[in-house]
């Protein structure tokens, strides 16, 4: 994975999809672990999943540099994410983030 830091300088970070913990990493260790099941089609939706309950934890415009490095329980933010998804009655956003939650939760 390419990373632009704060003073747009880039550095290259090697992730290993196969010891990515989903209960404890970074965005940066998920965007790669979901971009892996995408292009492996072992779960279609993961990247999308990714991304958008990313932006969900942090808001769309609060995002920072030092988000993507912060460690997370992926399990919790894909579930809070499907809970919103839920009560807002979007049913079709919920079941996008379900099929991932599913798919992790093995």
């Amino acid at each position: 994975m390419k990373v632009w830091d704060k003073d747009g300088n880039v550095t290259e970070r090697m992730v290993d999809v196969s010891k990515v913990d989903t209960t404890g990493s970074d965005y940066i260790d998920m965007f790669a672990y979901s971009s892996h099941l995408l292009a492996s089609w072992k779960c279609p939706g993961a990247q999308s999943a990714v991304i958008r309950a990313g932006a969900n934890q942090h808001g769309a415009d609060n995002r920072t540099h030092d988000d993507l490095f912060g460690m997370n329980d992926w399990i919790s933010v894909l579930k809070d994410a499907m809970q919103t998804q839920y009560d807002a009655g979007n049913l079709k956003g919920y079941l996008d983030y379900k099929q991932f939650w599913d798919f992790m939760d093995k």
